[in-house]
Parts: C-alpha cells; sequence; structure tokens
C-alpha cells in the first residue's frame, strides 16, 4: 500500500519559491472565503480558492454526512463538475474515505497505483495526481475534506501540504461560521412565525370580544351601560389595529402611523357616531413611523380623544360637527399629536388628571408612558396637542 506522504514531513520545511508564490496567492484569496456568509456563496469562494492557490485542472470540496458516513461532492470544479456534483462517495472508500478516518492529509503523484485509490467518479475524467486534505473545525472534528486533482505545473510536493492544510482550516472555520449563522437564522424565522401567529390569534379573539359586544349593544337599555360598553369596544379596536398591522407586516418592523391613525380613527367613528350626529373626521399626517408599543399606546390615546369628543364637545346646536387629527414629526425628533374639534369647548376648571373618569384616568397612564406633554387648548372647540420624543 502506498504511504501517505505526509508521514514523511520532518522538522521545517523550507519553502521553494513555488510554495512562496502559492503561500502568496492563498494570502491575496482568502478574504473572499472570509466574507462569505451563506453557506453556497462559502462552498463556491472556497472551490475558486483552491483552484488559484493550488493551480489544478479539478477540483472538489466534499462535506461529510454524519447520519451516514458518506462524502457529499458538494462543490466539484473541472470538466465533469456537472455531472459529479451531489454525488455520495461510500463511507471509508477512496482517498477521501481514508483521510476521513485517519485525519491526515494525502497526496500522490501517480495516483492508479495506490491502493487507496477507488477509481474516478466519472468515467469522462482520468485522475493522475492528487492532494486531499481533512477540513477540521474549531473543536478539530473532521466534517468533509479538499481535494485537488491533476496538476497543471508539475507534481505535488510535502511543501504543499501546510499551504494546503492553512486554506482548508480557513475554509473549515468559513463553512462552521455559515452553519451557526444559518441556525440562528432559522430560529429567528421561527420565533417570527409564531409571534405572527400568536398575534393572529389575538387580534382574532379580540375582534370576537368586539363582534359579541355588538350583538348585545341593541338589547342594552341603560344609557350609562351602552356608553360604558361602545368606549370599551372602541379601546379593543384600537388594540386590534395594532395587532392587524403585525399580522400583516414583518415582526420588528415599525407602525406607519399615518395609515394606523387613518383607519383607527374610520372604525371608532362608526363605533361612537349615531344618525343624529354625523361627525366628520379629517386626517392630517405626516409619513411618520413608530415601534408597536408606542403606536398602541398613541391609538388607545386617540381611542380616549375621540371618545371625549364626541360625549362631550357637541350638541344639538353645533352644524356641521368636525374632528381634526394632525399628526407631523419637528426637526427628526419630536412627534405632534394633536386632536381638535369645533364642539362647544371644554370648561376652564377641566382637568384631565381630576376628571375622575376611567377615560380620564387612562389619557393620564398614556401619557405618561409615552414620556408626552399635553396642551389643552380652548376657544372654537378644544385642541388637545400631545408631543413626545421621537
Amino acid at each position: 500500500m502506498s504511504s501517505p506522504n505526509r508521514d514523511k514531513i520532518a522538522g521545517k520545511i523550507s519553502y521553494d519559491n513555488k510554495t512562496s508564490s502559492s503561500l502568496q496567492i492563498l494570502l491575496n484569496n482568502i478574504n473572499s472565503v472570509n466574507k462569505a456568509v451563506k453557506l453556497h456563496a462559502v462552498l463556491q469562494e472556497s472551490i475558486e480558492v483552491v483552484q488559484n492557490v493550488m493551480n489544478t485542472e479539478a477540483s472538489s470540496l466534499m462535506l461529510l454526512d454524519e447520519d451516514t458516513g458518506e462524502l457529499i461532492v458538494s462543490m466539484p470544479t473541472g470538466p465533469v463538475k456537472k455531472e459529479i456534483k451531489g454525488k455520495r462517495i461510500e463511507e471509508g472508500t477512496g482517498i477521501g474515505g481514508w483521510v476521513i478516518k485517519n485525519k491526515e492529509p494525502f497526496y500522490s503523484n501517480d495516483v492508479t497505483k495506490s491502493d487507496l485509490f477507488a477509481g474516478d467518479i466519472s468515467e469522462n475524467f482520468t485522475s493522475e495526481n492528487i492532494i486531499c486534505v481533512p477540513l477540521r473545525n474549531s473543536n478539530k472534528k473532521v466534517i468533509g475534506v479538499l481535494q485537488a486533482l491533476n496538476r497543471r505545473n508539475g507534481d505535488f510536493t510535502d511543501q504543499d501540504i501546510p499551504v494546503f492544510e492553512a486554506l482548508a482550516d480557513h475554509v473549515a472555520l468559513a463553512i462552521e461560521r455559515s452553519r451557526e449563522l444559518q441556525e440562528v437564522q432559522d430560529k429567528l424565522e421561527e420565533r417570527d412565525l409564531m409571534l405572527t401567529e400568536v398575534h393572529h390569534r389575538l387580534k382574532n379573539n379580540l375582534s370576537t370580544i368586539t363582534a359579541l359586544i355588538e350583538l348585545e349593544l341593541p338589547d342594552v337599555e341603560d344609557k350609562t351601560a351602552k356608553e360604558a360598553l361602545q368606549k370599551t369596544m372602541a379601546r379593543i379596536k384600537s388594540m386590534t389595529e395594532v395587532h392587524d398591522f403585525l399580522y400583516n407586516n414583518k415582526p420588528g418592523n415599525e407602525i406607519k402611523l399615518k395609515l394606523y391613525v387613518e383607519r383607527l380613527s374610520s372604525k371608532i367613528a362608526n363605533i361612537l357616531s349615531h344618525a343624529s350626529r354625523d361627525v366628520k373626521i379629517k386626517v392630517k399626517a405626516d409619513d411618520v413611523s413608530l415601534d408597536t408599543d408606542r403606536a398602541m399606546s398613541c391609538g388607545l390615546l386617540l381611542n380616549e380623544l375621540l371618545v371625549n369628543c364626541y360625549k362631550h364637545a357637541f350638541d344639538e346646536e353645533i352644524e356641521n360637527p368636525r374632528i381634526i387629527i394632525e399628526l407631523s414629526e419637528i426637526n427628526d425628533e419630536v412627534i405632534e399629536f394633536k386632536v381638535s374639534d369645533n364642539g362647544t369647548g371644554l370648561g376652564e376648571d377641566f382637568s384631565i388628571t381630576e376628571s375622575g373618569s376611567v377615560g380620564g384616568w387612562l389619557i393620564d397612564v398614556l401619557i405618561r408612558r409615552l414620556e408626552a406633554d399635553i396642551d389643552i387648548q380652548r376657544g372654537d372647540g378644544t385642541t388637545f396637542l400631545i408631543r413626545f420624543d421621537k
């Protein structure tokens, strides 16, 4: 049996000009392997570096299938690359099998005379000389082999082994990194899918609750109880809108407030309005985006301010009742949120914190959560002006 030439290396290796040139080519090309992220890109870049460094007719990167022990021709180059890509080599077979088992490099300049040679994978290619080294991850575990065949400018030598091993180490670590990144990405995608499903289910549950309240409303005769149910339904609608946005957008994306406010104000108006009080709502909004928590706080805040307008601002003497909602971004730093009506106005002694209502308490809580300032302006109607840092 032919002995792996790696065993003949002893002491310090003195590099000849050809080896120094190979090392320089390796240094010039290795960054492309280190920068690749996706596994396919890592394999592609790696095998191109092999071609440049070893100057061979063909090469292949074979990864180990840990379940079967087979070597898979994952990324080949050369005249028969399309034919052999994806082919499997039985465990322990051939030079690759020997390298995997012994965790040692091998080269031969007359491969057909080696007892380890199991024949060419393709009938359309003839191997003449070969160099094959193991791919070891950071734990020194062999995950595959790297091999080059049929050198164009002479034979392989002992001095080629450390160069090829250095390349194999970089390739193996790049493969390990790409697999770890892919595993993290898969887990994140799974988590995002689960979050999307949770939002979808929650949105459906909230919609079911509002539907049940709507069914009960016609049978409620007490005015106070009816108003309480309408307010509750409007608050649930506000939260439902956020979850609807979350379900229809990628998890982690910000909510576009303009669209959110337009949809929300329309739904709240449908809940609170009635035939004798047709209140027009107009939205003027910049293209502002917020994280989901603060967007929900803004939605709940808008809900309470609209409820307040419908309940207190308009009496029978107000013609063409209207509410204007304005949303703007000042100097990319401050969000300004304004709700104005043309109603009868609030008394001078009105205070949100002292109103004694659930709505007043909720507005106060939401203002604190947003770390916002609120200014109540009285005149021809009432304006609630809210500012908070973006």
